[in-house]
């Protein structure tokens, strides 16, 4: 099933992705980076006006300096209201009390966290189970440098594969990366 993550930096974009049927009002800055965090302030004043009309992702910002800051941001941005976190794939992934201190968060507090997968360079599928393992809600495959979009970084099988390992490992697989309604009809069969 295909749903629809509309990225929004305000009040009124968030609106009109609703009005426009958004599954997910993802929020985020664009000028802080990829994955660049949105204001908490203007977070929660999103999250007040969607009001549970469409499920409201937050994400934690590009880069981090340790892995206390990751999870301080995340317990931040959940506590925000919002339904999902997302944050980036790192290094951090390699540190096993990392892991396990996320685990632990994720399962305390009934938490829904996204991996969001750089499909610049080469993805690794065993990661998928990995993030299953600590508890993550779903995977996505993101582009970084919005100039080019992700079917023509990735062919299909393997977009196809990491949405099998997905679904093998009971993971949300998400897909994105300036894609068009001229990529659906090599996406739908997925």
């Amino acid at each position: 099933m295909i749903r629809l993550l509309v990225s929004v930096k305000n009040v009124q974009e968030a609106l009109d992705a609703i009005a426009a049927g958004a599954d997910f009002i993802d929020l985020k800055d664009p000028s802080q980076g990829a994955l660049g965090s949105l204001d908490n302030a203007l977070c929660e004043q999103i999250v007040l006006v969607v009001n549970q009309r469409a499920m409201v992702s937050a994400t934690i910002g590009d880069t981090h300096v340790d892995t206390q800051t990751v999870l301080d941001l995340i317990e931040e941005k959940w506590a925000l209201g919002v339904d999902i976190v997302k944050l980036p794939w790192s290094l951090f992934f390699n540190d096993k009390h990392f892991l396990y201190a996320l685990g632990e968060m994720l399962r305390e507090k009934k938490m829904k966290l996204i991996a969001v997968i750089n499909a610049e360079h080469p993805v690794n599928l065993s990661w998928i189970s990995l993030l299953a393992e600590t508890g993550f809600y779903g995977v996505m495959l993101d582009t970084v440098y919005k100039g080019h979009h992700l079917l023509s970084l990735m062919d299909i099988p393997m977009i196809n594969a990491f949405i099998m390992h997905c679904k093998k490992h009971d993971l949300q697989a998400g897909v994105a990366g300036a894609l068009r309604a001229e990529h659906l009809p090599e996406l739908m069969p997925m």
